[in-house]
């Protein structure tokens, strides 16, 4: 990682999917959690304090991700639907559109889709829809 806040947020990890992982089926968690293997399926996370998505270097989701925060190294294909803020940094692949209230792209980058700001009323709206989302899929 390049600056100092990214190392600092790739260390807090409450859980890990190594790289020698392949999950199939979507994924529903409710703290940090950082993705070096494989996901086939959605990843939704629990909006909270600070909590963040971290797909690293190694890392591949083929589907949605609803997240608060989300940094993307590795591939994503599918939509990125973020309550605040997504970071792609150099060498990542994003195909699908990424919702978002703040985003840095790094230089060398690659994203194929559309970026949507949400505004402050639409980010807790976004926030109130992953909830429902997540307490609809987990029953």
């Amino acid at each position: 990682m390049k600056s100092s806040s990214h190392r600092k947020t790739l260390q807090n990890f409450d859980s890990i999917v190594g790289t020698a992982t392949r999950i199939e089926g979507d994924l529903h968690v409710d703290e940090s959690l950082r993705i070096d293997g494989k996901l086939n399926g959605n990843l939704i996370q629990v909006v909270g304090k600070a909590r963040w998505i971290i797909i690293g270097s190694s890392g591949e989701i083929n589907g949605d991700i609803r997240a608060q925060n989300v940094c993307v190294s590795g591939k994503v294909i599918g939509n990125i639907f973020a309550t605040e803020s997504i970071e792609l940094l150099d060498g990542c692949e994003v195909r699908g559109n990424i919702t978002h209230k703040s985003i840095t792209v790094e230089p060398g980058a690659s994203v194929h889709g559309q970026l949507i700001a949400n505004s402050k009323d639409d980010s807790e709206a976004a926030a109130m829809r992953v909830i429902a989302t997540a307490r609809t899929t987990s029953s």
